[in-house]
């Protein structure tokens, strides 16, 4: 019994004293963050954990405003609509933090996100304006934090190719959201409750939610640093496939280079200037295969290095169209191959130029490599569900089905031959989907053996 009565004395905090305790572990999270910010190398993860610092320092200020308070009696608007201001911006800040780790969190959830936040603030708003009780208020805030946590705590929980450490930091929110329903309807059935009572129950839920603040700032952390770890690795296995590629498919084009300009040396007096003119000419395409690899090869490590910047503003499509296709054109002059655009003028996105660039002139050369002599290549453009949908259409030799699964995978090698038997290396199509991703879009490919292809990428309709 003296065990269990000596158990219960490490609840037996004053209510400021309990204040103070999140005030300090709150900001003594703002600095971790901060300070583990600057061991973060990747763009992302910094935006991460800005977004989630500024949380804590929001939280700490305003338990520092709830533990400075003298006047707990009078009603005073102002001291009530900053401290709570304060607080519900530090768990909405909180939460566009825990979308941001989930990797399937769309525009339109941070949007969600922050209507939220202005109805629950604005309601919170109206019952100080109408001076409701300190209970009623209690319990409001209770449901406005509980509001802001619910979608991001499913996200976590429900998110596909989700961790298991992720999975735990979800359900410690769970707990915390649990513990704000209580938070609700208790101070509702005791009229007496208000934040500053030293009622025991009140005391226990202020700790239970500093426990799960701990947890959760400290999880959020090694969720971040697991991730940094996983993107480590990829990075060493794309660099194994960077070194194969290299090893590989440079060599091939170079040794037929080297072995066609060798034989123009020593046969020089002895070819007809047709076989020189066509030595010439092989020597000219191989070439350009080498310099579109070397490109490819450059963008895609500045990609996955993360030194190439994205910089989507307002742009017209079609001089960008017309560029690509007027950069390709010789190619595709030469298998009589007609590529049309039905893109209008006036046409705009809200895409960075240089990225979108790079995908179409994947995209149709590819159409052009895989298509017959006397083909046709189409370019056409559609807006559905906030989303413009791009296609680059051929009528070409298809893809087989069980092809396309892993088409745009870096891990899987796709080095079909053209029908004039030109080379790749599928490095281009993983450059696609990496710069169709920095949109927030998807890429996708509907195709069919001796019919053609169309290939289909999609990005937020946002300007």
């Amino acid at each position: 019994m003296e065990t269990l009565n000596q158990f219960f004395k490490l609840f037996v905090l004053d209510i400021r004293n309990t204040m103070g305790l999140l005030f300090w572990g709150n900001f003594a999270l703002a600095t971790l963050v901060f300070t583990f910010r600057f061991a973060l190398f990747s763009k992302e993860n910094k935006t991460h954990l800005l977004v989630f610092g500024f949380s804590k320092i929001f939280q700490s200020f305003a338990w520092l405003a709830f533990f400075l308070r003298t006047d707990t009696v009078t009603f005073n608007p102002v001291n009530i609509l900053i401290t709570n201001t304060l607080v519900f911006t530090s768990y909405y800040l909180e939460s566009v933090a825990m979308l941001m780790m989930v990797k399937d969190s769309s525009k339109k959830a941070y949007q969600i996100q922050f209507l939220l936040f202005i109805i629950t603030l604005l309601s919170f708003y109206g019952a100080v304006f109408v001076e409701a009780a300190a209970n009623i208020r209690v319990s409001l805030a209770s449901i406005i934090i509980f509001t802001l946590l619910i979608l991001p705590s499913l996200q976590f929980l429900m998110a596909t190719r989700s961790s298991l450490f992720k999975k735990i930091l979800g359900f410690n929110y769970v707990i915390l959201l649990i513990v704000l329903v209580f938070r609700t309807f208790y101070p509702l059935f005791k009229t007496s409750t208000t934040l500053y009572s030293v009622d025991p129950t009140q005391k226990i839920i202020f700790l239970i939610i500093f426990l799960m603040m701990i947890i959760s700032g400290v999880g959020y952390l090694l969720l971040l640093q697991e991730e940094k770890e996983m993107q480590v690795k990829k990075l060493l296995d794309d660099k194994d496939k960077f070194f194969s590629i290299i090893a590989h498919d440079l060599r091939g084009p170079f040794n037929g280079i080297i072995g066609l300009s060798e034989l123009l040396l020593e046969n020089d007096n002895q070819l007809k200037p047709k076989e020189t003119n066509e030595f010439i000419q092989l020597i000219h395409q191989s070439s350009k295969n080498v310099y579109s690899l070397l490109e490819n090869l450059l963008t895609w490590a500045q990609s996955q290095t993360g030194s190439l910047e994205f910089s989507p503003k307002k742009i017209e499509i079609s001089p960008i169209i017309n560029k690509t296709i007027s950069l390709l054109d010789n190619i595709a002059k030469s298998k009589n191959i007609r590529i049309e655009s039905k893109i209008k003028n006036e046409e705009y996105a809200f895409a960075d130029k240089d990225m979108l660039e790079t995908i179409f002139r994947n995209l149709i050369s590819n159409a052009i490599k895989f298509t017959e002599n006397n083909g046709e290549v189409q370019l056409s453009i559609t807006r559905e569900n906030n989303q413009i949908v791009f296609s680059v259409q051929d009528n070409g030799i298809g893809i087989p089905p069980e092809k396309i699964t892993n088409l745009f995978a870096i891990n899987h090698r796709n080095t079909t031959s053209g029908t004039n038997d030109e080379t790749g290396t599928g490095l281009g199509l993983m450059l696609c989907k990496d710069f169709v991703k920095k949109h927030g879009g998807k890429i996708w490919v509907e195709s069919e053996i001796g019919k053609g292809s169309n290939f289909k990428f999609s990005i937020p309709d946002s300007v």
